[in-house]
């Protein structure tokens, strides 16, 4: 299956974790892939993983409007074209909500929720020419309580209303624009987390799926695929939970 055969895909967060299995996974299809991370050496290791060899890493500061649009500038002059942007890009803290610190706060959303808006912000122009796709990763925590992330759920929560806004706005243009909403995955960020001392363990269960398994990255990898292909032509502004059944 090449889905996504002389397709030029965008990905966010391709370092580690959901991002670099999306990586992987769109190689194995046929994808050209720009990846972006913040840390070289992880961007490094999933490019010798790929098949592709036309393949290319970028390290850029997706908070930062001028690293992004020097990264589209660039992508523009040098591949005149780009089919989809996938933003998996994240980070996430446990707090007490009482006892979230500011810098947290902003760190969390910049990177997150303002992050992704540039992304898409200075993607759209080639989308349209294109008439591609975007996926943002999103969360369960945008469409269910979960303790302890009040930061990262309102990033979330930005996430799939910004998305279904974009869709609405561009979804007549021929842009499909939705998010994937996992659960808890087997990825550097989520393991061994640090949590609050004082935690009620009773409210753990509200973050674990049906079947109380933590999936692979693979796992969301294939959703991810599925969404900016053209096998979902006509799927747009949806949030496609994968989550076990949590929020059933």
């Amino acid at each position: 299956m090449e889905r996504f055969k002389n397709k030029i895909v965008v990905i966010t967060g391709a370092g580690s974790g959901i991002g670099r299995s999306t990586s992987l996974r769109l190689d194995s299809e046929g994808a050209d892939l720009l990846m972006i991370d913040r840390n070289q050496e992880d961007l490094d290791a999933t490019k010798n993983m790929l098949k592709n060899k036309n393949s290319s890493a970028h390290v850029v500061d997706i908070s930062s409007i001028t690293s992004t649009e020097k990264f589209f500038k660039d992508l523009e002059k040098n591949y005149k074209r780009l089919d989809a942007l996938i933003n998996i890009a994240g980070i996430l803290r446990f707090d007490n909500s009482h006892e979230v610190e500011l810098e947290n706060w902003n760190q969390i959303l910049e990177i997150n929720l303002t992050g992704t808006f540039f992304m898409c912000r200075h993607a759209l122009p080639l989308l349209l020419k294109s008439k591609g796709a975007i996926v943002n990763v999103s969360s369960t925590a945008a469409l269910g309580a979960h303790a302890w992330t009040a930061a990262y759920s309102a990033s979330k929560g930005g996430i799939s209303a910004f998305s279904k806004t974009l869709a609405v706005e561009y979804g007549m243009k021929g842009l499909n624009i939705n998010c994937v909403c996992p659960a808890s995955i087997e990825t550097p960020m989520s393991s061994n987390p640090i949590m609050p001392k004082d935690i009620d363990t009773r409210l753990l269960k509200k973050i674990m799926p049906l079947d109380g398994v933590n999936r692979s990255p693979d796992d969301i990898a294939s959703t991810i695929a599925f969404l900016a292909s053209d096998d979902a032509i006509h799927i747009n502004g949806i949030d496609l939970r994968v989550d076990g059944g949590l929020l059933t």
